[in-house]
């Protein structure tokens, strides 16, 4: 009885560790930056380096990406010593005859490179109407290019870009408010929903009658009342000229509303009769846009 105790706990050890090492292994290399960042108080112009705002958007990313427990993520100090030891150009990353030999040297799955092409930070004072009291608003926009490498093969998985923007009414009697730093965890988290979905594509999991669980939970970009299509796969589409694998057809056959987002998954109701099965792609719908307000009867100048 020790003997089989001692075994199933080896066995158990060992599927562990196998789980463990079959999380692959991202490396976040320093954003590089197209622009500055101008920052005003409603009167003054005030340029400077966005540099700053890089370097915590970089720890940013790599912090929340830790966190999905999805990826292991390198250091960001053993990154950039050996970007700066070996002088590597941003080209090298998804040149697919450097990249598989930068990810033997780091021992890197996927590489995810990152781009800010603007970062303006407004800050101005307005007057609360009906009153002669003021507040002090600040509103923030990035415009950021992400790139996921698959840094075995120097093939681009997902290439992106997209605008991030939050404000910011500031409290005077609260310290450290900065909108800057909302921001920069803001778009942090679309980031990393979208690497998580590049490498991690959102699947059903389980099929309940019309209750549809998906692998996705609080990190999948996904709240109540979000529209979905269910896809299921087809053949796959190959490149005549290369042989190279493009990926797979793919068929809308179902709807559903996310109803529940938990820690580790996502529930979603299908809509109509439609019906789906474990391992069909999920994906967001955009928002519908409310049509426009019809004008009253009457003469129009």
């Amino acid at each position: 009885m020790r003997i089989t105790t001692l075994l199933l706990t080896g066995g158990l050890f060992l599927a562990s560790s196998l789980a463990l090492a079959a999380r692959p292994t991202v490396a976040v290399l320093p954003f590089s930056m197209d622009k500055r960042v101008v920052v005003t108080d409603g009167r003054n112009v005030v340029s400077g380096i966005v540099e700053d705002q890089s370097t915590l958007l970089t720890n940013e990313l790599v912090h929340q990406l830790v966190a999905t427990r999805k990826f292991d993520v390198l250091e960001r100090s053993r990154v950039d010593d050996l970007v700066k030891e070996k002088q590597f150009q941003e080209s090298d990353y998804a040149s697919p005859d450097e990249a598989p030999k930068i990810a033997k040297l780091l021992g890197a799955d996927y590489f995810v490179l990152g781009r800010i092409d603007d970062f303006d930070v407004e800050s101005e004072e307005k007057t609360i109407p009906y009153s002669t009291q003021t507040y002090i608003q600040q509103e923030a926009e990035i415009d950021l290019y992400l790139r996921i490498i698959d840094a075995r093969t120097g093939k681009i998985v997902a290439a992106e870009k997209f605008q991030s923007e939050a404000k910011l009414r500031v409290n005077p009697n609260k310290k450290n408010q900065n909108v800057g730093k909302d921001l920069i965890s803001q778009a942090s988290q679309e980031m990393v929903s979208r690497i998580t979905n590049a490498v991690y594509p959102v699947k059903v999991s389980k099929v309940d009658g019309k209750t549809l669980y998906l692998n996705r939970g609080a990190d999948g970009n996904l709240k109540v009342g979000d529209l979905l299509s269910v896809y299921s796969q087809g053949e796959a589409v190959t490149d005549q000229d290369t042989g190279e694998v493009l990926g797979n057809t793919e068929n809308e056959v179902a709807k559903a509303k996310v109803i529940s987002v938990e820690a580790r998954f996502t529930k979603a109701e299908l809509q109509d009769d439609a019906s789906a099965k474990e391992g069909m792609l999920v994906k967001k719908l955009p928002p519908e846009k409310a049509a426009p307000a019809e004008l009253p009867p009457g003469p129009r100048w």
